[in-house]
């Protein structure tokens, strides 16, 4: 959003007001005592101020604020909102940008025509985290006047549960009767034999010999046995509020990636998605749980 005059208020600070009543006791003063002296100062403080005036509606008139991608964050956490603010070199000084209830965070572009700032807003709830509007300020460049702009800023983020740890009951995953899947994956345990190489594969898998013989690069096929698959279903866990079980598969979907388990979920028919792993998957899984049962989330929690 590019501010234009239109969009900015003005009110007098207390230093202005302070110093709009000495003018005027000056002004009456040099009236009683009929003194040409005071005149000429009451008028040259006037004239500044009002020049001051006009430097504090340039340093903000013209000013491009352009917020940016969102990331994620768990309920608890601060959400970081990067807002780019783009302008003059002369503009952009002594700004301060306000979030909510947030504190003011001090801002000046200084000679940069662009420069990002970094607001914080911290999450009370899972789901979408709306930042509204932002609140800029500035009083530049005496203090005797504040100039106020609300600039909406149309992003949001995603706040998931806060992951907390929580025993799942015996059979709350997979397709077998123990809740788990067998699977292999790459490992050192058993030799399978040779396939082609990949780029990618592990440097220390490959044939050598076979290279060595001019049959082509290949590299060593091992297995081995990882366990269940991890699937978890939101409606066989009893215990514990709504947010409670969804902090809880958090907290297990975290602990399944980092162990480099396949996992999937599923949220009764918001959501459902069989076992995988990876950045990616892991992101599909928390968003899901952050929307679920989400005012205004419909359909985007489903796949």
């Amino acid at each position: 959003m590019e501010l234009r005059r239109k969009d900015i208020t003005i009110r007098p600070t207390q230093h202005g007001l302070l110093f709009l009543g000495i003018l005027i006791a000056m002004l009456l003063g040099s009236i009683n005592y009929n003194n040409n002296a005071g005149f000429t100062l009451v008028f040259l403080l006037g004239g500044m101020a009002i020049i001051s005036l006009l430097h504090s509606y340039k340093n903000l008139t013209g000013l491009t604020v352009r917020p940016k991608h969102v990331q994620p964050v768990f309920k608890g956490q601060a959400a970081v909102i990067p807002v780019d603010i783009k302008g003059e070199a002369a503009q952009g000084r002594t700004l301060f940008l306000k979030l909510g209830n947030s504190a003011p965070v001090a801002f000046s572009k200084k000679e940069e025509n662009s420069r990002p700032v970094d607001l914080r807003l911290r999450s009370t709830r899972r789901g979408y985290l709306v930042p509204g509007d932002l609140e800029l300020t500035s009083a530049y460049p005496f203090g005797l006047f504040r100039l106020k702009a609300i600039i909406p800023l149309p992003v949001r983020g995603i706040v998931y549960p806060a992951p907390e740890p929580g025993t799942f009951p015996p059979a709350f995953a997979g397709d077998t009767e123990e809740g788990g899947e067998k699977n292999s994956r790459l490992g050192p345990d058993d030799f399978q034999g040779l396939k082609p190489y990949v780029p990618g594969n592990p440097i220390g898998h490959i044939a050598w010999k076979t290279l060595s013989r001019g049959q082509g690069v290949f590299i060593k096929d091992f297995t081995a046995e990882t366990g269940n698959d991890i699937f978890i279903d939101l409606d066989l866990i009893k215990k514990g509020s709504l947010e409670d079980r969804l902090s809880m598969i958090c907290h297990r979907l975290l602990e399944a990636e980092r162990e480099q388990l396949r996992y999937g979920i599923r949220l009764g028919t918001a959501f459902s998605r069989q076992p995988a792993r990876g950045k990616s998957h892991l992101h599909r899984c928390l968003r899901a749980l952050a929307l679920y049962n989400n005012p205004g989330a419909a359909g985007e929690a489903r796949s």
